[in-house]
């Protein structure tokens, strides 16, 4: 079977350093993707004269301008790409010679409708971070891979495994581009969209099988964590898990008692990590419930 045609799709704003290396490390790929998508939502377009600056590269490159937002520009790219698969790359995320190569071989399987690898980052927290066994916690006794019944991800405890999962890191996922085009990102995310890459996958899987590849790695930054406003990303976790949770997941008693246990867990997380703007955030975001969920950046309700 032929390797299929990878379209990369770059949302950036006001980042052109790290893009700079991001573009860098696709050159550098063994296997060169058909295009790069730069999707800029900056209203200076920043970005074109990064893009402008490599005419002459070895892979072809386009800015495309959009408005301002990660899944409109996440969807913008989507509309354009040329490519059998998309690959949905951050701006500070780089691929390493072999990664795009190892990624695409998954796509052999036609009952594998998206893949993703392993995001090697700078640790976010003191305690619990993404790969730590304190997240068992949260994890409930289902598979690795897999989402709670409350709608949190299970982090895979052994990142270099290959298996089957039900959600990707939004740094580095791939999909069949007429699949992807069907599941689209939630617009109503707005903003920095927290869990849009859990959202968009989580959906994608119940078309087909999502694979994790632990050989085919990307390096993150994961620089947009560190410039937040804690307490106002507080009440973004809790208002966008509660809009995901309500949207994908059965509403059952169960279901709903374990999201509520998440929300004391989350506050409890934040305090072991001297984050107290961001439990303060959450504790108050989670007192306003229950109401109807709406994503964060949408307008309360009347």
């Amino acid at each position: 079977m032929e390797t299929p045609t990878l379209s990369v799709v770059i949302a950036t704003l006001g980042r052109p350093e790290p893009l700079e290396r991001a573009l860098d490390s696709l050159t550098a790929s063994t296997v060169h993707p058909s295009e790069v998508l730069v999707v800029d939502g900056d209203e200076n377009r920043g970005a074109k004269p990064v893009v402008a600056r490599r005419r002459d590269s070895l892979i072809a490159i386009r800015h495309l301008p959009a408005p301002r937002g990660l899944t409109r520009q996440r969807n913008a790219g989507l509309d354009a790409a040329g490519g059998e698969v998309v690959l949905f790359l951050d701006d500070d995320a780089r691929v390493r010679p072999d990664t795009l190569a190892r990624l695409l071989t998954a796509y052999a399987d036609p009952d594998v409708v998206g893949a993703t690898g392993r995001v090697i980052e700078p640790a976010s927290n003191r305690v619990g971070g993404k790969s730590s066994r304190v997240r068992a916690l949260l994890r409930g006794c289902g598979r690795d891979g897999t989402f709670t019944a409350a709608g949190y991800p299970r982090r895979l405890v052994d990142e270099t495994v290959t298996t089957d999962i039900e959600f990707m890191q939004g740094a580095f996922m791939s999909a069949r581009t007429p699949l992807a085009r069907e599941v689209r990102f939630d617009e109503r995310l707005q903003g920095y969209a927290l869990a849009e890459d859990e959202d968009f996958s989580c959906r994608l899987a119940r078309r087909g099988r999502i694979r994790y590849l632990g050989d085919a790695v990307i390096d993150h930054d994961n620089a947009g964590f560190r410039s937040k406003d804690r307490r106002v990303f507080g009440h973004q976790v809790v208002r966008n898990r509660s809009y995901l949770f309500e949207k994908n997941f059965p509403q059952t008693p169960r279901a709903r008692a374990q999201f509520a246990m998440l929300l004391v867990v989350l506050i409890g997380h934040r305090l072991l990590n001297l984050d107290v703007a961001g439990a303060r955030g959450v504790a108050e975001e989670a007192l306003r419930r229950p109401r109807p969920a709406r994503p964060y950046g949408e307008p309360p309700q009347a």
